[in-house]
């Protein structure tokens, strides 16, 4: 392994500098403070998504997917999934989306926590949760392809 010794780094089109100290011995595991838009920080690990798919709910399957150890086509219009690596606590968000492909495209994804089979919203849990996509009449409705993404910390 090379070693290379700086004190920071920075972008051939210039940019802010990444200071070298606050990197060293930090790993997959550890905090890193990033300088975003002008004076701000944030912290990477933080904005990164925890977990994310892409299912596609007419045949059961999960085209690509991070963080997800299964995805279940629960009843219909509700599919299930479930995470790798746990949340730390339910304080975590996602965001879903279908693909319209019904004749009036009208049908959504509605997200309240864990549904049960009959599409009733119950407490997401920190292994994962489910979502309910309903067309215009409200009822449910399996989506050709139904995706997430999870952001949060994980335990």
């Amino acid at each position: 392994m090379s070693t290379i010794f700086a004190n920071n780094l920075k972008n051939i089109s210039g940019g802010n500098n990444v200071n070298i100290n606050q990197l060293s011995g930090i790993d997959s595991a550890g905090s890193i403070t990033v300088q975003s838009e002008g004076a701000a920080t944030t912290n990477l690990q933080q904005g990164l998504c925890k977990a994310w798919s892409l299912f596609n709910h007419s045949t059961e399957v999960t085209l690509d997917s991070f963080n997800q150890s299964s995805a279940v086509d629960t009843s219909t219009g509700v599919f299930t999934w479930t995470v790798t690596n746990n949340f730390s606590s339910i304080n975590w968000v996602a965001a879903s989306s279908t693909h319209a492909d019904n004749a009036n495209n009208a049908h959504s994804m509605v997200h309240s926590g864990t549904r049960t089979s009959t599409g009733t919203a119950v407490d997401k849990a920190t292994t994962g949760t489910s979502w309910y996509a309903k067309n215009s009449s409200h009822s449910g409705f399996d989506s050709k392809l139904a995706g997430y993404m999870a952001y949060g910390d994980l335990a």
